[in-house]
């Protein structure tokens, strides 16, 4: 018996990609595999000793299982739709639940394995993906078993959002089109790039965000150049001073990307015509996004469309989807055979150099089967700002 139904998690797409691949049983110790399957958050999975490892089924007979830190477990069995949840002594020996707590993790899978008869499966795990040491331990505890890589399988599961976590991420890319506003509105002169930063964070709470995913901010010549500069280095903004900002709001644990950049005052001609092209080009291919694509066949198109006004156009890729992760499918790169399957957010981002500087304008879109939705499109793109 299970608790109530998945409300992130897209089951019945996992159950027709198990099927396709003959796997009877999934083992998700990945941060955010895990996550997605058992819908609970939890704050401890990025750390290598706690696992945090969901155990799923492609027979519905066969009930998922949980296993989680002590430390944990409430938590746990409060927030996610898997009724058997255990636990391992981690960081407590006892908690307010009345349970028995395994002696570490393999204590518990093994448990877990042996309730449910798992011998002669195909089971999935995330191959290579897993720490070594984890990894080993857990083929050995599979012994008798098939064990395959099921790290594609996930990706293209979470590619088609649920209603849920569309939600969820329109809510946080709407917050975040406030808070570029807010940065836009406190460029002026004498202004830092930590004024900037401080003004964004506060404007992204005010609006109900849980948190701030990042912010990575371009200001003056010492980092206009920079993709991902990672933390305000105190630049004093100057008139004609080059300013970016890549910036994503979380909801839920869902977050929001994408990105404007600006000129403070003025600027020259040259910049306002590569700023031009850039986002006439990204929004024609946000706008061309349909079912069906390769993301190949999607770079393809966009590269040959910025190819007719920048040549040795530097980009390698052109977007990604969005969702738990920063970077899901489909990659947006000349390789990716991945199919673009719907609903799906997808980020287009384009970018290139020129005197120092690196433009860069990155929007969201929501494909359906029944066309394309620019949830990004009332954010002000205009590059020159008035100071």
């Amino acid at each position: 018996m299970r608790k109530r139904e998945p409300i992130l998690f897209n089951e019945k797409r996992l159950q027709k990609l198990m099927d396709a691949r003959g796997v009877d049983c999934v083992i998700l110790r990945g941060n955010e595999n895990s996550k997605y399957v058992s819908e609970f958050f939890n704050n401890g999975g990025t750390l290598a000793y706690r696992p945090f490892t969901v155990f799923y089924f492609r027979d519905p007979a066969i009930p998922a299982a949980f296993i989680v830190p002590a430390v944990d477990l409430h938590l746990a069995m409060d927030s996610t739709w898997i009724a058997d949840v255990r636990a391992y002594a981690m960081a407590e020996f006892f908690t307010d639940v009345d349970a028995h707590f395994y002696d570490d993790f393999f204590a518990a899978a093994k448990a877990v394995l042996s309730d449910r008869k798992v011998k002669g499966m195909v089971v999935g795990t995330e191959g290579e993906g897993l720490q070594a040491g984890y990894k080993a331990k857990l083929d050995a505890l599979l012994e008798g078993n098939r064990i395959v890589d099921v790290s594609a399988d996930l990706e293209l599961c979470r590619m088609v959002k649920t209603p849920e976590e569309i939600r969820r991420l329109k809510t946080a890319t709407d917050i975040t089109i406030k808070a570029h506003e807010t940065f836009r509105d406190t460029i002026r002169i004498g202004a830092t790039d930590w004024d900037l930063h401080r003004a964004s964070v506060k404007r992204m709470i005010d609006e109900g965000a849980d948190s701030v995913r990042f912010i990575n901010i371009g200001c003056g010549p010492k980092t206009a150049y920079a993709a991902h500069a990672p933390f305000p280095t105190g630049a004093v903004i100057r008139r004609g001073d080059f300013v970016k900002v890549d910036m994503g709001a979380s909801v839920l644990g869902y977050n929001a990307d994408f990105v404007r950049s600006y000129f403070a005052g003025e600027t020259t001609q040259r910049h306002k015509d590569i700023w031009k092209w850039l986002n006439d080009v990204q929004i024609e291919l946000g706008m061309s996004l349909r079912p069906g694509q390769t993301g190949g066949e999607i770079f393809d198109r966009g590269y040959a469309m910025i190819a007719k006004h920048l040549e040795k156009f530097p980009r390698e890729f052109m977007g990604h989807g969005v969702g738990l992760g920063s970077h899901e499918q489909p990659r947006l790169n000349h390789v990716n055979r991945t199919v673009l399957e719907t609903p799906a957010v997808i980020c287009i981002e384009y970018s290139y150099y020129h005197d120092g500087c690196r433009h860069h304008t990155e929007d969201t879109f929501l494909v359906t089967d029944s066309g394309v939705e620019h949830w990004t499109a009332a954010c002000p793109r205009e590059l020159v700002v008035s100071v």
